[in-house]
């Protein structure tokens, strides 16, 4: 049995259940997205086994671009979670079948203790279930069948959710206008905020290797060896100033060239003049500088453009 031809199946089954909920989105999608922009509280995710993880991606995502939101369990809210919400929080219930025990018991207890009314929001895949019916807004996520060989195993159904949730996420970008640089202040560790917080001078080699014009080939291997930074700069003799740069590919490419290897000295290999970019410079712009030029190293250079370093592609990734 070839398994990718399974794969390939559930992938198609998916991709045209998504089609299919997509065609539902209405005004009612526009209705959403005011209702968490006037929200003074949290918004609140409530669901049970595989709908509770997707509420908890959902919720995780928003929270990342500055709209606070957490989840609860409707398995433990009987036993104290209830009192994490307040009535000023837009509750969002997620069950498929609109008839989840603990969900609707959820939904109850807190009409209970809040009877001037809740702000909720119901994802279901049954607009004539007993959670849709009693939620204020109700979406109907619902698939024609799962995708799994039993039909049974939550899939499409998930899916259909958490691509609401996706959908959800980058309308709430729009309509905050959340950018870049913010997502990067709520995203500080990883490549993210390396590249987008950082600055140059914070992930720079200080210690910058030298050579001259007439130094000879093996010492400048041994040079851009011990530093291990893929380069050395090349400077003239009488000045002290930087004028050039080798770097380990440019050894390799001009190996066969040089007639008198043994012979041959720094400025056999060395291209003139070299790319800079200041140290105050943020990580993304020495990403993009590298990118634009095919290279995978700067010179740092200051405010008065001194050298004060080297920076690599894998610095600032």
């Amino acid at each position: 049995m070839a398994y990718y031809e399974i794969a390939r199946d559930i992938f198609a089954k998916e991709s045209a259940e998504l089609a299919n909920v997509a065609k539902r989105l209405d005004d009612k999608f526009d209705k959403l997205v005011d209702l968490i922009n006037d929200t003074n509280g949290r918004i609140v995710f409530i669901g049970i086994g595989k709908s509770q993880i997707i509420a908890e991606k959902i919720s995780a995502s928003l929270s990342s671009v500055s709209i606070h939101s957490f989840t609860v369990d409707a398995g433990t809210a009987y036993h104290g979670d209830l009192g994490r919400i307040s009535d000023d929080d837009l509750l969002i219930f997620v069950s498929n079948s609109g008839e989840t025990q603990e969900v609707v018991q959820t939904l109850f207890a807190l009409q209970t203790i809040y009877p001037k009314g809740l702000k909720t929001v119901s994802l279901t895949g049954n607009l004539d279930s007993t959670l849709a019916t009693n939620t204020g807004l109700a979406f109907d996520l619902g698939v024609s069948k799962e995708a799994d060989t039993t039909g049974l195993a939550p899939t499409s159904s998930t899916t259909a959710t958490l691509v609401f949730g996706d959908a959800l996420l980058a309308a709430m970008e729009k309509s905050i206008s959340f950018n870049r640089n913010q997502f990067a202040l709520y995203h500080p560790g990883g490549t993210i905020g390396k590249l987008l917080l950082q600055r140059v001078k914070h992930v720079m080699h200080e210690k910058v290797p030298y050579v001259n014009e007439d130094t000879p080939i093996n010492e400048v291997i041994y040079q851009i060896s011990d530093y291990g930074i893929g380069m050395t700069l090349v400077k003239d003799k009488d000045s002290g100033k930087a004028i050039g740069i080798v770097t380990d590919g440019d050894i390799r490419k001009k190996f066969l060239s040089v007639q008198s290897v043994k012979k041959s000295v720094a400025s056999d290999y060395m291209t003139k003049g070299f790319v800079s970019i200041n140290q105050e410079k943020r990580n993304r712009t020495a990403w993009q500088l590298m990118a634009n030029h095919g290279i995978s190293n700067l010179v740092v250079i200051d405010n008065d453009e001194k050298v004060v370093g080297v920076v690599t592609i894998h610095d600032v990734l």
